[in-house]
């Protein structure tokens, strides 16, 4: 088994990177200036692209990762090492999803773009070491470049040796109750835009996993499956049927117990692994019976190859 190094936070950080009251009045200012401050102090990439590729990213997905902190990010092609610039904000921003509320302390973080996995890396460890309550506050309340550089000196932000199914997981995922109605599940399916549904009881245990399959399979009986003429039921009568019933059906009857699960502490190399030979859009992560997160295919690989 090849030996892992332990690396730092600290070191893809330099005081001359930080930035303590930054002027920047929005998020595109903040991230135009911390990107600003690495191409003059080390280089190697091409500024417009970098401001422009973490602009894209922070309007498609959100980088506020917890209270007051965002980590803004770009994977840069022929960028050979991990670049970190630390930007600080009296009053606060907003981002471009304004309902995690004001930002005080943006790390635009640059990672070499044929490393997939270095900034889930990064990402991991500062999600860990800065995810407290309390943690940011600090941070913005430094009023010099060395205190927040000798901050991560001391704190010992270490990145985990190789990613993990609860470094990629959603933590809380949308869940129904076994005991909720089938009408429940068909309203979140098209309100919340989702495909699977982890089943829970009020233990937060899982009980299985509903699929918009599922609901479609009850619909259309196996023995219609086989017939060519479908002619008799061309109104949808048998969804009729089971939209008579939806106020009263519970979710456990249409429920599937069997489903593909890991542990937080599997390597993220092997959910892609899952996701093939199970031929599933989502996995769900346990501890013991307790559902974790879930971590879904399309966000899997979003975050692997592009965000």
């Amino acid at each position: 088994m090849p030996v892992i190094q332990e690396i730092q936070f600290v070191q893809f950080l330099e005081p001359k990177n930080i930035l303590c009251r930054m002027q920047a009045t929005c998020w595109q200012d903040a991230i135009t200036e911390l990107a600003c401050l690495l191409h003059r102090n080390e280089g190697g990439f091409d500024l417009n692209e970098v401001v422009a590729s973490c602009i894209r990213r922070e309007e498609a997905t959100s980088t506020v990762i917890a209270p007051l902190l965002a980590l803004p990010h770009a994977r840069v092609k022929g960028l050979d090492r991990v670049l970190v610039a630390i930007g600080t904000l009296g009053a606060g921003i907003l981002f471009a999803s304004p309902d995690h509320g004001p930002v005080q302390v943006v790390i635009l973080i640059l990672t070499p773009h044929e490393d997939p996995g270095l900034y889930l890396q990064v990402l991991a460890a500062l999600t860990r070491n800065l995810g407290a309550p309390g943690a940011p506050d600090q941070l913005a309340e430094y009023t010099s470049a060395d205190e927040i550089y000798h901050a991560f000196a001391s704190n010992g932000t270490e990145l985990p040796p190789y990613l993990k199914a609860q470094d990629l997981m959603e933590p809380n995922p949308v869940t129904l109750l076994e005991t909720d109605h089938l009408q429940d599940a068909i309203e979140t399916f098209c309100m919340r835009k989702v495909m699977d549904i982890p089943i829970i009881d009020e233990e937060r245990d899982v009980r299985g996993v509903l699929s918009v399959e599922d609901i479609l399979r009850h619909s259309l009986p196996g023995h219609l499956l086989w017939m060519h003429d479908l002619s008799p039921i061309l109104r949808f009568e048998p969804f009729a049927d089971l939209l008579s019933r939806d106020h009263d059906s519970k979710i456990a009857d249409y429920m599937r117990e069997e489903y593909v699960s890991a542990e937080p502490g599997m390597p993220a190399v092997q959910l892609a692994k899952l996701f093939i030979n199970e031929n599933v859009r989502q996995i769900v992560v346990r501890n013991q019976r307790q559902l974790a997160g879930v971590v879904d295919l399309h966000a899997f690989m979003a975050k692997l190859f592009w965000r």
